[in-house]
Parts: structure tokens; C-alpha cells; sequence
């Protein structure tokens, strides 16, 4: 009997980008979060309807096919937490990095994001969320010169919907190199 091939995803990327809904949305058990109430103005993190953070590591699992199962981890966006976050440098592990299109930060959190996983950059792909399909070029215009720099291709950033399971499923299969038929 072969055992399926285990894989990790990481959700990582600012406060408010959306990872903790996409684990939930493309967990197929329910997923273990430390989202807990937030106690600095969410404002400051560009969202002034944002009523959580998270503390800790999220967690769920996924098995796009029968013979992949992957787990879910997701990283709290706020430094001050940063002692929760793995090393996202094993070779099963792939990164999915959540941004919002809507930050007039975007470059800047892309900047800051992205030295944070030198040397796997290969195994990386960028959600971005409150985006439309038709807004993804702006966007990855946006991102050139960190793409260029970390040698990302344009066509690895996608317009996700964080609450849509399908559309996280996309992206998700992006970041694990996984036809999207198999999922």
C-alpha cells in the first residue's frame, strides 16, 4: 500500500490579507485557528470591520486527490507574533503569500514578505485578495520589481477570492504545481 504524498501549505502575508479565511474555506476538516478579538484599532491595519487576529499558527488539511494530502498553516501577519510562524524552508513545504489589492502598500508588503522566504521563492505563489480577474495585471504591474527581483513570474499572482473555495483552490494549486483538473 503507498501512503499519500504529504506536502505543507503556509498561508502568510499581512493582517487583514485573508489567510485565515482561505484555510477555513479550503480545509476539509474544521480548522484549528487562534483568531482571537482584536485589541488594536483595525483600522490601522487598513480594515476598520476587521474584529479578529491571529495569535498563533491556523491549521487545517486538504487531499486535492488521493494521493496528495496537505496541510494547512497559516501564519499571523502581525510581527509582534512572530515567534508563531514555522520555518517554511523544507522541501514539502510551498508558500502561498496573501495580499490585498486594495493596500496602497501592496509593493511594500511584497517587500517586506518576501526576503522572509530567501531561497524559495520557487516554491511560491501570491494570492491576491479584493482583486477581480480583470485588475490582476494592474496589480502584478505593481509588483514588477519585486517579482523581477525574487524571480517570480507574473502568471504565479492570481486574483483569489479568500471566502471561495474554488478560487482558493486555484491558488493553492499554483503554489504546489498541481494541475487544477486533479484538485
Amino acid at each position: 500500500m503507498s501512503l499519500p504524498t504529504r506536502l505543507r501549505l503556509v498561508f502568510a502575508g499581512p493582517v487583514g490579507a485573508g489567510k485565515t479565511t482561505a484555510v477555513r474555506a479550503l480545509s476539509d476538516v474544521a480548522p484549528a485557528d487562534t483568531d482571537v478579538p482584536i485589541s488594536a484599532g483595525s483600522a490601522e491595519y487598513g480594515d476598520a470591520g476587521k474584529k479578529t487576529t491571529t495569535v498563533g499558527l491556523d491549521y487545517g488539511a486538504w487531499k486535492p486527490t488521493n494521493e496528495i494530502s496537505v496541510a494547512l498553516i497559516g501564519f499571523p501577519g502581525q510581527d509582534r507574533f512572530a515567534h508563531a510562524r514555522q520555518s517554511a524552508s523544507s522541501s514539502d513545504t510551498r508558500i502561498l503569500l496573501w495580499l490585498r489589492a486594495d493596500s496602497e502598500s501592496i509593493a511594500d508588503d511584497a517587500d517586506d514578505w518576501l526576503p522572509r522566504f530567501a531561497g524559495d521563492h520557487h516554491r511560491l505563489a501570491i494570492a491576491v485578495t479584493r482583486c477581480t480577474d480583470d485588475a490582476i495585471d494592474t496589480v502584478r504591474a505593481a509588483l514588477t520589481e519585486s517579482l523581477e527581483r525574487y524571480g517570480i513570474p507574473p502568471t504565479r499572482v492570481l486574483a483569489t477570492d479568500a471566502r471561495d473555495r474554488e478560487s482558493v483552490m486555484r491558488a493553492a494549486c499554483a503554489a504546489l504545481d498541481l494541475p487544477e483538473e486533479e484538485s
